[in-house]
């Protein structure tokens, strides 16, 4: 039997699973993490076996946004393929993405990993705001079920960067993709500057400051204001919150707490067994590097102004020109 595999291979994580199959898809790191106390190597999904995640060492597939680390893929997808493809990959089709604008030596690369060390029968390279569009938007926003909206434009806030993608008719408009140097590496980097600046050193927990990103942090809907209330005494602060950092003996991820009265001025104290991080303005000013990277020094345009970049590089009148993608 053919299976179609969907593999949107992100420089972060690995979406993929068959397509039809509800129960497939499934969320993998998409990296070879060596554990510091074991000196053990997990690959891909193996990650969540790992009891001690304090100061991992990483091997990224991916740098910069594109994909250059080909044995370290391999092996990553030698685990994936053998965990959804029982019957091996030979009969099978891939549908795979890509980033845009991907080079063409990568593309090379691509097709001849999927042909030859592989031999799927079939594949098709695409960009993941394609396969979005190709989604049913319609249902998002309150449209009949089914309708096909003539004009969409995706954001897509990666690892390494983020896109900006109109689309007429289901086609890329080429000359309105705007790219924002910033993602979510950079965005958990920024946070352990600020954290080991302000508070406590943990430069080498990248794992455990990503989770702290992912549970703390949100996108503020009027600065100004947010930045007054971090401001005000701790009980009336209303954003501020105690983050509780695992300690890898009776929990490995760590929490928030409900906050506990007055605090005193330092930020990091032990409580009993629980070491406590306050989060306070770092909470939404991390991911407002994502509206204004100049925040950082950057010369970059935020998501708002590269939207109306993309918007007006649209030409309403003339012929639309679509990415070219190869089969």
């Amino acid at each position: 039997m053919t299976n179609t595999l969907i593999l949107d291979n992100g420089a972060y994580t690995i979406k993929g699973g068959l397509s039809g199959d509800p129960s497939s898809p499934k969320l993998v790191p998409n990296a070879i993490v060596r554990g510091r106390t074991d000196r053990r190597h997990y690959v891909g999904d193996e990650l969540s076996q790992c009891t001690d995640f304090s100061s991992l060492y990483y091997r990224l597939p991916f740098e910069r946004g594109f994909l250059i680390n080909w044995g370290v893929e391999r092996t990553i997808w030698n685990r994936f393929f053998k965990t959804e493809l029982q019957d091996g990959t030979k009969d099978n089709r891939l549908l795979i993405t890509e980033p845009c604008f991907n080079l063409p030596n990568i593309q090379e690369a691509y097709d001849q990993m999927i042909f030859e060390e592989y031999e799927f029968s079939s594949c098709y390279r695409t960009t993941a705001p394609q396969l979005c569009v190709y989604n049913d938007l319609a249902t998002l926003f309150g449209d009949k079920e089914g309708s096909v909206p003539d004009c969409a434009l995706v954001v897509d806030s990666g690892y390494s960067f983020t896109h900006i993608v109109p689309f007429v008719k289901e086609k890329p408009i080429a000359k309105g993709i705007k790219r924002i140097n910033v993602g979510g590496k950079l965005l958990t980097n920024q946070l352990k500057e600020t954290v080991s600046f302000r508070y406590y050193d943990m430069m080498e927990e990248t794992y455990i400051i990503n989770q702290m990103k992912e549970t703390c942090c949100y996108v503020s809907q009027n600065v100004i204001p947010d930045l007054d209330i971090c401001r005000r005494p701790y009980n009336e602060n209303t954003i501020v919150q105690e983050y509780v950092l695992p300690d890898f003996s009776t929990n490995t991820r760590g929490h928030v707490r409900p906050k506990r009265g007055k605090q005193s001025t330092v930020a990091m104290h032990s409580s009993s067994a629980e070491q406590i991080l306050t989060m306070n303005n770092e909470r939404f000013m991390i991911p407002e590097i994502l509206m204004n990277p100049s925040d950082i020094g950057m010369q970059q345009a935020g998501i708002p102004e590269a939207i109306v970049q993309s918007v007006n590089a649209c030409d309403p009148c003339k012929s639309r020109t679509a990415i070219p993608y190869r089969q």
